[in-house]
């Protein structure tokens, strides 16, 4: 036996393009970077330091829930009310596929089914609308999403993403633009290294529940062969940990939102409405492997409100109808995931 002394690296991406990348093509090679190591074995070292990245997620299945928090309903056509909601009920869907595999161009679709509902306890007005109506309401939302990476010369990248989706207690084709929501992000970056990436973009989309435009920054680092860090500003942070190939340990936060309108009536004299939330959320999220391509995942959050609110479609905060405050919650997430057996991911990547 002899020691073999190398630097070691692997690509990176961002969070939100993980499905894009790892069914691509991901990166070619080590470079050396970063941190010098020492292996005692005679296979190549590239082997040694690939087992420690995540594979992407082709198929996903999402449960999540918040239970027991407050709410205060502020209205000046309505009244004022409070509620505990003793359950808040999150079930998702998600599906990836490729769509154009070439060598400096690939392109992604993905489709996803979201549905939510409420349930609500402890009112202090019994007769109040927002209480009855929602209870139980099913608040959906059915999307179509794209993503596009081209990579360009000197080691530059142009990436693109749109969203588009139907949000609705009733998604159908009457009132069809009041339900379409959608979202883009564009981002010009550069691969440093094999380990970092850093790129700059806009977004436009939902994440504080209304429409709203702000810059992009990102900066993508696998610092070490357990470690690694993937930062979407102002969206989201979110710090890897790595034991095994076989299981992931996340430290997130992150800017998360939705807006749904209403199509069935929930306040007498207003036949549509819209229900708009955001939220910051910090959480821990481990992911461990029960079968080469099938794996499972646990999340413990906190939820911070930000906005929540009922308006006449397109109205913004300022002028809503109902204004929430709503207590923060800690939830809980389970997933079970799908992701590509590891030798056909390996053989992907060589080839790509």
């Amino acid at each position: 036996m002899y020691h073999n002394r190398a630097y070691i690296s692997f690509p990176l991406v961002p969070a939100f393009l993980l499905g894009v990348i790892g069914c691509l093509l991901a990166t070619k090679g080590l470079a050396q970077v970063d941190e010098r190591i020492t292996i005692k074995s005679e296979k190549p070292i590239m082997k040694a330091a690939e087992r420690f990245k995540p594979r992407p997620k082709f198929i996903e299945l999402e449960f999540e829930t918040l239970n027991n928090f407050r709410i205060r309903a502020k209205s000046d056509q309505v009244g004022d009310a409070d509620a505990r909601a003793s359950q808040n009920l999150i079930r998702q869907a998600k599906l990836k596929f490729p769509l154009i595999l070439k060598k400096d161009a690939n392109l992604i679709g993905g489709l996803s089914y979201r549905h939510e509902q409420f349930k609500f306890d402890r009112v202090s007005e019994p007769g109040y609308p927002l209480y009855v109506q929602f209870e139980d309401k099913p608040l959906k939302r059915i999307a179509a999403n794209f993503y596009y990476k081209r990579n360009m010369r000197n080691q530059h990248f142009f990436f693109a993403f749109l969203n588009n989706s139907l949000n609705s207690d009733d998604p159908q084709f009457e009132n069809f633009l009041d339900q379409l929501k959608s979202s883009f992000s564009i981002i010009y970056g550069k691969q440093v290294n094999p380990n970092k990436q850093l790129g700059y973009g806009v977004s436009f989309g939902y994440d504080l529940g209304q429409p709203s435009v702000f810059p992009l920054f990102i900066y993508n680092n696998d610092f070490s062969l357990h470690w690694g860090l993937e930062l979407l500003l102002p969206k989201s942070t979110k710090l890897r940990y790595s034991p095994s190939n076989e299981l992931h340990f996340y430290a997130t936060t992150e800017l998360q939102g939705a807006s749904y309108h209403l199509q069935n009536e929930v306040l007498e004299g207003f036949e549509r409405l819209e229900f708009r939330r955001s939220s910051v959320r910090f959480n821990l999220t481990v992911e461990r492997e029960i079968h080469d391509w099938l794996w499972i995942g646990g999340t413990l959050g906190y939820r911070l409100p930000i906005n929540f609110f009922l308006s006449e479609p397109r109205e913004r905060r300022n002028n809503s109808i109902i204004l929430l405050d709503v207590k923060t919650a800690p939830y809980f997430n389970f997933s079970i995931f799908v992701v590509p057996p590891a030798k056909l991911y390996k053989k992907a990547k060589s080839s790509g």
